[in-house]
């Protein structure tokens, strides 16, 4: 089976020779997937991962950008969309499937949702405040990775030096080769995942400038996301919802909700609405939005 050679991870399999135990060594050749990639395949393909399921893809008209995203109010049901033929033209709506009856009309549903898209777009004056507040998250996150380096890289010790406590028994007597083999491959098949992690890990690690190039790119990105929704084709538009909103959107008729909202318009909302609450508070007191923003608590998107 193809997804089960190593190759693709960089790894060569060595068989057993002689007195030498079965084992890999790292390829000259570049590998197509990272080490930590290919034992998460292996875990799925062994039945201890659930597998994701594969979504198709929804064919979708220009006057219904939200449909797949939409939930009805009513019965829970995600909507559909259709046109309807009138006396001069063909209106077009959003809406649910018999017996439910809750339905919209799409133009003036997808009006809404611009406007409410322009509630997650920085204004200027919170640009320098929005990338403060991401760089000191992202400074705490980074401390954590080196925690989390220095927890595996501990592992990794304890189960060479197990290695080694294993050899010594050998040599006196203690333990059998039987028992040695089965100690010295249980504790290399973890080291091997261990390394993996720990270079996984380490590879995310950016420095300060690649931050400030990311952040200034997408705080660029958010300061022009209603212009780039308004002026995208329907491909466009929909990556924008999805990006933006990763589950379920409900419309009851009056107003947005969504559960889940992506981090950085989760705070990029919650600043803007700080702002406008507080209009007179000082930059100085801006720092205590950190913990704001980094709250699991906050959901944007229950009332707009």
């Amino acid at each position: 089976m193809l997804v089960r050679n190593p190759v693709y991870c960089g790894k060569i399999f060595i068989p057993k020779y002689k007195d030498e135990e079965a084992h890999f060594v790292p390829s000259l050749h570049e590998p197509l997937i990272s080490e930590k990639l290919f034992y998460q395949v292996q875990d799925i393909l062994d039945g201890k991962k659930r597998k994701e399921r594969i979504r198709t893809v929804l064919v979708v008209k220009d006057q219904f950008p939200l449909r797949g995203f939409l939930q009805c109010p009513d019965c829970g049901r995600m909507l559909t969309g259709s046109a309807s033929k009138g006396a001069y033209s063909l209106y077009y709506y959003y809406h649910c499937v018999s017996p439910c009856k809750f339905r919209f009309r799409a133009d003036k549903l997808n009006l809404l949702f611009e406007e409410e898209l322009q509630k997650y777009v920085p204004t200027p004056a919170v640009q320098d405040l929005y990338k403060t507040i991401v760089h000191d998250m992202y400074k705490r996150r980074s401390s954590k990775k080196e925690n989390i380096s220095k927890r595996v890289t501990e592992e990794i010790d304890r189960l060479n030096a197990r290695v080694s406590k294993a050899r010594e028994l050998l040599l006196n007597d203690a333990i059998d080769g039987k028992e040695y083999k089965e100690i010295k491959s249980e504790c290399e098949n973890k080291i091997v995942r261990l390394e993996a992690e720990l270079t996984d890990t380490t590879g995310q690690e950016n420095n300060s400038r690649t931050i400030s190039k990311l952040l200034d790119s997408a705080v660029h990105a958010l300061s022009r996301l209603d212009v780039l929704y308004k002026e995208g084709d329907i491909r466009k538009k929909r990556e924008i919802i999805s990006s933006i909103f990763p589950e379920k959107i409900c419309f009851d008729g009056t107003e947005y909700r969504t559960f889940r909202v992506n981090e950085a318009a989760r705070f990029m909302f919650v600043i803007n609405s700080e702002l406008q609450n507080k209009k007179d508070r000082k930059r100085a007191d801006f720092s205590l939005l950190s913990g704001l923003v980094a709250s699991p608590g906050i959901e944007p998107g229950s009332k707009v």
